[in-house]
């Protein structure tokens, strides 16, 4: 190869090194296309679809914030409404009160209930059901027209990615919040037979040893107006006692205290305390206290039922602060994944810069010199091309 076609190939060579230079500089970057380095390209583009779902991350997790933060409105507005209630369970509980009166407290009562039921019905601001489980686009609890509350919605609960690896759970479905219940104390509860003829009031019950009681129901049947038998669940009798008013009834792992005069005949059981819905709870109280209530055994059954109905709202309440509590935590570990999120897209930020980026300081100084020597390739060339042409003079 000639002198000439060696300067012009290191003349060019020099100009592309310049105008890759000057493209590096205008583009801050140095991995422009795959052929730049295949490997180094094939990396970015890793580490740009792991910025991309973290970006998504980010806006899933301030959309499930929302619907969190909603939820715990909606708990926080069920526990005022069930304070509300159990105040007018004791109201109701005072012998100076009327038949009228005790219909209006029912009355609010009912609209306590209309209220929950609003509550369990509401969306995210968007259109999108609450407590619908993982249903979408549908109103989760339905009302007949002779007032029997339907859950439309299912029993899932979506979970949703909010951090590499880290997953949070959603807001909860409605039957496990309004349908699933327990009543009584939670592990128990004692209930009196609605055919009881005689005034006997459960004035309190709990279970003393487990492994007695072992989860099975346990009844006083009254053989006289003092004398009772202690029954187990297959009425098989296990002991005998006599009764005065106001004393407590032991055995088999429970006690039951009672109030009143109970008849022969009369039934108190004490079981395992079942699930039962929060309209249920409203409704079986409303209903108590609109019966006609002019006998002792009426009276009776409606100062049972109103016992009953404090233990089944404190119990209710119980759960939906638990709910909220646990609500809670999901709110937390949101606040934790953003942090996650942050340092890792810190992270994958450095190493995508120091795999794509230029340094602008770098490129320039690297651009100057290459200028420079391109200037001296040109100085070069022209030089050579003189030398030609006075050779062929």
């Amino acid at each position: 190869m000639g002198m000439h076609q060696q300067s012009l190939t290191a003349m060019l060579a020099q100009q592309s090194r310049v105008a890759r230079s000057q493209l590096e500089l205008t583009t801050q970057k140095k991995l422009i296309t795959a052929a730049d380095d295949p490997a180094g390209m094939a990396q970015a583009q890793r580490l740009d679809h792991a910025i991309a779902t973290l970006d998504q991350q980010d806006k899933d997790a301030a959309l499930l914030e929302h619907r969190l933060r909603s939820q715990e409105q909606a708990l926080t507005d069920v526990g005022t409404q069930l304070d509300r209630a159990r105040q007018m369970t004791i109201q109701a509980g005072n012998d100076t009160l009327n038949a009228a009166d005790r219909t209006s407290i029912a009355a609010e009562l009912r609209q306590i209930r209309e209220a929950v039921l609003a509550i369990a019905n509401r969306d995210d601001g968007t259109g999108h059901p609450l407590f619908a489980g993982s249903r979408d686009a549908v109103i989760p609890f339905t009302q007949d027209a002779s007032g029997n509350v339907s859950y439309v919605g299912d029993d899932g609960q979506n979970r949703v990615e909010v951090a590499p690896n880290l997953k949070v759970a959603g807001t909860d479905a409605g039957s496990t919040l309004f349908l699933r219940i327990r009543t009584g104390d939670g592990t128990s509860v004692a209930t009196a037979a609605s055919s009881n003829t005689g005034s006997g009031v459960i004035g309190g019950s709990a279970v003393t040893d487990n492994s007695l009681w072992n989860g099975q129901s346990v009844t006083v049947s009254f053989t006289a107006a003092d004398a009772y038998q202690l029954l187990d669940s297959a009425g098989t009798v296990m002991s005998t006692g006599s009764y005065t008013a106001g004393s407590t009834i032991s055995g088999a792992g429970i006690q039951m205290t009672l109030s009143g005069a109970p008849a022969a005949g009369d039934r108190f059981t004490l079981g395992k305390a079942p699930n039962q819905d929060i309209f249920s709870t409203l409704d079986t109280l409303a209903d108590a206290l609109e019966a006609p209530a002019t006998t002792d055994a009426q009276v009776a059954t409606r100062r049972n039922a109103l016992n009953r109905a404090l233990g089944d709202i404190s119990t209710a309440q119980d759960h939906f602060l638990l709910s909220r509590s646990q609500t809670g935590s999901r709110l937390a570990a949101l606040d934790d994944a953003t942090d996650v999120r942050s340092a890792y897209g810190v992270s994958l930020q450095t190493t995508l810069s120091t795999l794509r980026d230029v340094d602008p300081a770098e490129a320039a100084s690297n651009l100057s010199l290459q200028q420079i020597a391109l200037e001296a390739a040109q100085k070069t060339m022209l030089a050579v091309q003189s030398k030609s042409l006075f050779d062929l003079m």
